[in-house]
This record gives C-alpha cells, sequence and structure tokens, in this order.
C-alpha cells in the first residue's frame, strides 16, 4: 500500500495471500489522506474502515486509491480487498492511530490601552517542540510594538500541528505636548495657549502646574504672577483612551516700566492752546502719545495745539525690551477765552451805517448757551435775543444810553456774565 507522504506495504499473490500488517500515526483533522495499492488491470477493491467515528472514506473507493478524512483521535483499521479478474481474492490491513492535534493558545499580559510607545507581551500556554508567531518569530513569548492580528503556529511531539487563536493589537495614538506663552510682565496677565498635536484621536484633559503653587486645567488659562522671576511651567495633556504626554517649560517674569510724563504750562486756552510734554519714564520708551482730542504721536517730547476748550485726558504708553507695557494718564484743561466786542455807540437814523447794535465776539457759535439784553433808564427790558445772529435795531428807542448784559454758558459749563453800555443816537 502506498500514501503520498507514507509508504504502506501490501503484497497481494492472486493465488497464495502474504499479509503484512503495518501502522501508520496521523493527526486529527487531516482531510484527505490519500492510501493505495499497486494497480492491476482488471481487478476490483473494496475499502472499509472499522471505526467510522474515527475515519471515513470521502472518495475512491472500488479503486486502488482512495482519500480518507481523519475525524477524531483514536485508532481505527483500513482493509482492502482486491478480487482480480481470476476472481483470487487477496487481502490487507494497516492501523490508523490519529493523535489530537495541539490546541495552542495565546494570552496577553500589560495594559488593555495602548498607546503609542508601549508595547504588549504576548504567551503561548505551553512550550511545543516548534512554534511560529505571526511575525516570524519563535521564542514562546513575544513583545508586540506595532498593530495587528497576532496569532501562533505550533507543532507537537506526534508532529501534529495547529493555530492558536487570535489577538488583535491596537496603539493608540501618543499627543505631542507643547505650549506658546503670550504675557511675560508682572502684574499683567500671563495666557498660557495648549499647542499640542496627535495624529488621530482627540486631547480631552489639559493639567498645568504654573510653577508658583498654583494648578490650573483647560486649553487655556490666565494667569497672575505676583514676584518677577524663573517659573518652570509644565503642562500634562490626555486623550480619550488615557494616552498622554507633557513637556516642562521656563518662562521669566520682568518688572513692568514705569510710565511718567509732565507738561508746561498746567493750562492752556483758546487763545494759547499749545502745551509742551516731557517723558519721565524709565528704562522705556513712548509707543503712543494719546492727546484726548483725536490726535496721537510717537514723538518722545512731543508739543500740541489743543483745538477746542474742554478736559482732555491725555495718554502715555511705553514699552520697555521685554514687552512689558505701563500707561499713565494726566487731565489738561483748556479754557475757553470770553472775547467780545461790543459797540459803545449805534445810530439807528435808517442811513445804513452803524443800523444794529450786536456783539462780536470769538467762538460765538460754541455758545452752550446765550442770552443778549438791553435796559432802559428806568430797568426796563426794551430787547432780548438767544440767537448771536440776531441785534437790536432800536427803531424805537429814543436817544439816550442803554444797558446791555450778555450771559453764555460755554463749552465747558461755565457761566459768563459781561454789561455795559450804549448810546443810541438818532
Amino acid at each position: 500500500m502506498k500514501n503520498i507522504k507514507h509508504i504502506l506495504l501490501f503484497l497481494l499473490l492472486f493465488h497464495n495471500s502474504i499479509f503484512s500488517q503495518q501502522t501508520v500515526r496521523l493527526c486529527e483533522g487531516d482531510t484527505s489522506q490519500n492510501f493505495s495499492v499497486p494497480m492491476t488491470f482488471g481487478s476490483t477493491y473494496n475499502w472499509t474502515i472499522d471505526n467510522q467515528s474515527i475515519a471515513t472514506i470521502n472518495n475512491g473507493n472500488g479503486t486502488n486509491h482512495i482519500l480518507v478524512d481523519l475525524n477524531n483521535s483514536g485508532f481505527c483499521w483500513l482493509y482492502i480487498e482486491e478480487t482480480n479478474s481470476n476472481l483470487c481474492v487477496g487481502k490487507d490491513s494497516i492501523l490508523i492511530e490519529v493523535y489530537a492535534k495541539p490546541s495552542p493558545y495565546i494570552y496577553d499580559y500589560g495594559n488593555a490601552i495602548l498607546c503609542e510607545g508601549d508595547f504588549m507581551t504576548l504567551i503561548s500556554d505551553s512550550i511545543y517542540t516548534s512554534q511560529l508567531w505571526s511575525n516570524g518569530l519563535d521564542t514562546d513569548t513575544i513583545m508586540v510594538f506595532d498593530d495587528g492580528n497576532y496569532f501562533l503556529e505550533v507543532t507537537d511531539t506526534n508532529g501534529c500541528k495547529n493555530i492558536s487563536n487570535s489577538i488583535d493589537v491596537y496603539f493608540y495614538s501618543t499627543p505631542n505636548a507643547d505650549f506658546w506663552i503670550d504675557g511675560i510682565c508682572l502684574e499683567s496677565e500671563t495666557n498660557l495657549i495648549d499647542s499640542s498635536t496627535i495624529t488621530s484621536g482627540n486631547i480631552v484633559s489639559w493639567i498645568w502646574d504654573l510653577g508658583d503653587g498654583f494648578y490650573n486645567t483647560g486649553p487655556e488659562v490666565t494667569h497672575y504672577y505676583s514676584d518677577v522671576g524663573l517659573y518652570n511651567v509644565s503642562l500634562i495633556i490626555n486623550t480619550e483612551f488615557g494616552c498622554k504626554d507633557s513637556i516642562v517649560r521656563p518662562i521669566q517674569i520682568f518688572h513692568i516700566p514705569e510710565a511718567d510724563f509732565e507738561f508746561f504750562p498746567y493750562s492752556a486756552s483758546t487763545l494759547f492752546p499749545d502745551i509742551y510734554f516731557t517723558n519721565l519714564s524709565q528704562n522705556s520708551i513712548p509707543i503712543l502719545w494719546d492727546f484726548g482730542d483725536g490726535s496721537n504721536t510717537m514723538i518722545n517730547n512731543p508739543s500740541h495745539v489743543f483745538s477746542y476748550p474742554g478736559i482732555h485726558e491725555v495718554t502715555l504708553y511705553v514699552s520697555d525690551t521685554n514687552n512689558c507695557f505701563d500707561s499713565v494718564s494726566k487731565k489738561i484743561t483748556v479754557f475757553y477765552d470770553f472775547i467780545l466786542y461790543v459797540p459803545n455807540t449805534f445810530t439807528p437814523n435808517k442811513d445804513g451805517k452803524n443800523e444794529i447794535f450786536i456783539p462780536k465776539g470769538f467762538r460765538m457759535d460754541e455758545y452752550d448757551d446765550y442770552t443778549f439784553l438791553i435796559y432802559d433808564r428806568w430797568g426796563e427790558i426794551v430787547f432780548l435775543t438767544n440767537d448771536i445772529n440776531e441785534g437790536w435795531d432800536g427803531e424805537n428807542a429814543i436817544s439816550g444810553k442803554y444797558a446791555w448784559t450778555i450771559l453764555i454758558n460755554d463749552e465747558l459749563g461755565e457761566i459768563r456774565k459781561k454789561v455795559g453800555e450804549v448810546m443810541v443816537i438818532k
């Protein structure tokens, strides 16, 4: 009898039968095992197995070559009966011993959640004659650093092979911690802003150690340092899968400059509106003068002409070499000059000359309120107007002296009053 993997000897003579017995050892689960005897022209062949639970004939019965499936471990006999063309019968048999296949099992040892940079240990449940992992290693235990599906193929002492269970290994992305700093000046806010990156997944927590005993959380925090000095700021980040990273970065907090200035004169008026400024700030440079009237400059010691009366808040902004800033504001009052020209005589005689008695003044159109009154010698009001463009025509007046009063409320809210006399000549 001849097998593709094994050589079994059956000697069959049609007049005399010589029985030869052998044992073949195979593995459970092997399918389509080949068994055969030399073919004789005109012969018929009948194969039988005494224990169908161990092995069954898959194909070829009636010929000299059959295929046998091995179903379970154990022993069974395979019989062959050959009848030649002369009806002579020859018989033989072989004992098939079927070994159970090994049942390797692998398990993992380590963290349930893996992050980039971690590793997982995979272990075989036993020692076999030979073993080969799916990544090509042949050791009992392997350390896994990459994603993949891992399993183990083993061969036992009977030469039987089998493949273990498989384990899927996946490594979650590890973030790369980083942050940047905005603001390094005392008494000013320092903003710490997360700039960490991750290839997949999300960063879900941020823990800041601000280096001065304070802690905070979130992707962006604001802190005020109480003293100058060097602080080691650390950031710890975590993803939704627990993968983490951290970074420590020193931060130097500097004094802020002290802005100051003086000006001369201490007040101005609409007739004398010039103010001269001197920068008194130390270890800094002016970055802007804001004069409070819509104009500004970057000159170190400027002068300025204030076009309008009022209280102007002048602010100086300065910066030092560490980009630390300070500012100072001072108020300057620009007074209104009450300048009026009022004639002392007018002649309303209809000759076309000097017919209207009306005051003329500086910035009269800027008055918040205006009243012009004229009284006769008995104190009676003969003329009243609130219109700066309206004057007295003296039409019903008789020649003589008349008193006048002007009341205004200027741009600073101050009430001003002027009085005088005018001679009416007709």
